[in-house]
């Protein structure tokens, strides 16, 4: 592994586990074992840091939503399986990160909100499509209006303000909302696949 990819790797734990904004570049610095006039030779300041950061971390996800979407059986399986391996843990973490990003450092955290958003509306179709091709999900759904619906959800049941982890746990939002919601979209062969997946009994 290159240095430049190390230091992008080690700097991306760091500001997850401990929010970008008191992460210093000395910290940086010494968590990769170098100097700061040597991080400062491949980052310029903290936001160029931060951003390549960012690009990464939305390059992994592109590719762990690939390896999903192609290794998946069916889309309702990809759907539960996305259920199943919810943590509390990791979406707080990535929740408190982009909550300290966007007060923060709101150009940077706009430009890649722009980008996710783009990234959404192309997989989400996608993701769409293929469930009608199957067979699960109904054919007569407007799909930008649904699209649009599971990005507002999956924003909502992140939201921390609204919905904290004293009630209730991120899986059970998750199973309550996007779930159900898909459940609603779903033909009779789709709600079964959900059903019973969720152990609900006729």
């Amino acid at each position: 592994m290159e240095l430049r990819e190390r230091i992008i790797d080690t700097s991306t734990e760091l500001f997850m586990s401990n929010g970008c904004k008191s992460v210093t570049m000395d910290e940086v610095a010494s968590a990769n074992g170098i100097s700061k006039r040597t991080l400062y030779e491949h980052f310029k300041d903290k936001t160029n840091l931060l951003e390549e950061c960012l690009v990464s971390m939305e390059e992994k996800m592109r590719e762990l939503g690939e390896r999903a979407f192609n290794g998946s059986k069916s889309i309702i399986e990809m759907v539960c399986l996305e259920h199943e391996t919810q943590t509390d843990l990791v979406i707080n973490m990535r929740i408190r990160f982009f909550e300290e990003l966007k007060k923060f450092y709101p150009a940077l955290y706009d430009k890649m909100y722009g980008r996710f958003l783009d990234y959404h509306k192309v997989t989400t179709k996608k993701f769409l499509e293929r469930g009608q091709q199957e067979g699960l999900f109904l054919k007569n759904i407007d799909m930008d209006l649904v699209g649009k619906m599971i990005f507002e959800i999956a924003n909502l049941i992140q939201n921390s303000e609204i919905f904290s982890l004293e009630n209730h746990s991120r899986k059970q939002l998750f199973r309550e909302s996007l779930v159900m919601y898909f459940r609603g979209i779903s033909t009779e062969e789709g709600i079964k696949m959900i059903d019973k997946y969720l152990n609900i009994k006729e």
